[in-house]
This record gives C-alpha cells, structure tokens and sequence, in this order.
C-alpha cells in the first residue's frame, strides 16, 4: 500500500509540474479518440478520415477548450451523414441543436463528461461515466451524460441502417428517410433503458457519496455498479434484447474496477484516524468530524560527511544541531 501511495504522490506532483503540457495532451488524446470512432463507424466521407486531417482537428483541438472539441465532432458527423444523406444529415442537425440547448443552457463546464461518454459506451465501459459524474460532478452534469448517450445511440443506428438511409432507388422518397432516421432514434427503447439508468445510477451514487458515513466513495461506487447492473439485466430481460448480457458482465466490472483507481487517485482517506470535533459559539453547537488523507510522509534528507574517518550519513535534523544550515 506505501507504494501505491508513493507512486500516486508522485504522479500528482508529476502533473503540478507539467500540467501545462499534460492538459493540451489530453485534449489531444481524447478528440483523436473521438475522431477515431466517429470515422471507424461513420466514416462515409473520405477526405475528412484520412490520418493527416484527423491528426491536424486533434491537435487543433488540443490548444482550444473541450467544447470546441465537441464542436468540431457534430462537424465532422454532419459531414459524414450528409455523404450518406442528406436527410439524416438534416435530421441529426436538428438533433444537435435540440442537444446543444440542453448542454449549453444547463451543463457548458462539463465537456469532458460529453466526449467521455461515447468512448466508454464503444469499447462497453458506459457504466464508469455515471458512477465518475456522481462522485466527482453536480446534478446537472448528468446532462452532459444524456448528451453524449443521445449521440452514440444516434449513430450506432445510422450505421446499423447505413444501406437502407443511403439507398436511392424510385420507391425511396423523402418521407420515408426521415420516417426512417425518427423511427430508429425515438423507437431505440435500448437507449431510453441506459439513459434512465445512467440518472437513476448518478443520482444514487452523489447521494450516497454525500453521507456522512465511513468509506462513503467506496459505498457509492459499489451501490451505483450494483443499481446500473440490475437496471440493465433487468430491461434486457424484459425488453428481450439478447447478446447483452455478457458485455454486460464484463463491462460491470472493468467500470468497478476503473471507479475504484478514480476514488483512489482522488479520494482516498484514512478512516482509521477520523477525529470528531465539537464547539460551540453563542448560537450554536457544531460537530465536526475530520478524516484525514491518506499520504506518505517525505523522507529525510541524509547528508554523507567526508570529514570524518567513517562515512557516516546523518539526516538534516541531527545535522542542524551542529552547522547552522542557513548560512
């Protein structure tokens, strides 16, 4: 455990360090992910999914916030849809803007939650982003959740029904693409289920996480994955979507375990030595109780003297006893 929280110190102060640099690095990380899958999924335009022009958007987006990254990915999807169609482009325009209301009136600091979303719902991972929002997030930042849901789900049935959305035979009207594009949006009762289960699973976890109990993380993480994973099992079931259920196992416990190093790296306390403080003043009496972090404490410096016949290292404490140090 001494380890772990060296390394985890060191890491912190790795990051105070060069947060300048690591910032823009992560920017970078995250919007070459997000175009990456955008492209891997709905790549119907190719000059906008060769390597160069994704490479050239991510480091673009690496000097500018997080939500011109977000920006930047409606473009690039609305480029793609309309080399498919115009109507879906259309349709997923209006989606967008019905989104970006919602996100940009309610939720416009929670970026990072937004693009997060979909690169954990690709590789089965949905589950961390409602547990991190309710321990790290407000309320309202499952919004930013729902938003990035909204999308990924969107998409997933554009490319699900890319031949029959991109087909432009004489029995293909333009009524019949939007009915289509509204019909695979508003009649996905999958994405109704995780939507209502990433709020029921943030709302759990920040109330539980708000409690003035031991190990009050640790409790919230495993309430919410346990409260995702029956809402889910239990829709799957009910709604019979098959082929689920073992992504959905596996996807349970990589989102445990990735929320367990988050409360680590961000949260970690050492109930063991919990001090509860009262007081009073003229009006009222206050109780207090204070849990230290857990740290490890510096070592000390040992200085080796070559004056001495035998090298002997003392620490600067002893040291200060006989060489004032500041002089």
């Amino acid at each position: 455990m001494t380890g772990l929280l060296e390394m985890r110190e060191k890491l912190k102060n790795l990051y105070a360090r060069f947060d300048l640099y690591i910032n823009p690095l992560f920017k970078f990380a995250v919007a070459l992910c997000v175009f990456s899958i955008i492209n891997g999924n709905i790549g119907y335009m190719e000059k906008i999914q060769s390597l160069p022009a994704v490479l050239a958007l991510a480091l673009a987006c690496a000097i500018l916030p997080l939500n011109a990254t977000i920006l930047a990915a409606c473009a690039v999807i609305l480029l793609h849809l309309y080399a498919l169609s115009l109507e879906v482009a259309v349709v997923a325009l209006l989606l967008f803007l019905l989104i970006g209301l919602m996100y940009f009136r309610f939720a416009p600091k929670d970026g990072v939650y937004a693009l997060l979303t979909p690169i954990f719902l690709h590789f089965n991972l949905g589950a961390v982003m409602p547990v991190a929002t309710g321990l790290l997030g407000k309320a309202y930042s499952i919004l930013s959740v729902i938003s990035g849901t909204l999308i990924w789900f969107f998409l997933d049935g554009v490319k699900q029904n890319a031949a029959a959305l991109g087909s432009s035979g004489e029995d293909v009207t333009l009524t019949s693409k939007f009915t289509a594009v509204l019909n695979q949006l508003i009649g996905n009762k999958e994405m109704y289920l995780v939507i209502l289960t990433f709020t029921l699973v943030t709302a759990v976890v920040l109330l539980v996480r708000r409690l003035s109990i031991d190990y009050a993380w640790t409790a919230a993480i495993l309430i919410g994955a346990l409260v995702n994973f029956i809402i889910l099992f239990s829709g799957y079931l009910f709604l019979g979507i098959s082929g689920k259920i073992t992504g959905l196992v596996i996807g349970s416990l990589l989102s445990l375990a990735v929320a367990l190093i988050l409360e680590f790296f961000l949260f970690n306390l050492d109930y063991s030595r919990t001090e509860r403080v009262q007081f009073e003043d003229d009006e009222y009496y206050y109780y207090v109780k204070a849990v230290p972090k857990m740290y490890v404490a510096k070592q000390e410096k040992q200085i080796k003297r070559f004056n001495a016949g035998n090298a002997k290292k003392t620490t600067r404490k002893q040291m200060q006893g006989r060489v004032d140090l500041r002089e």
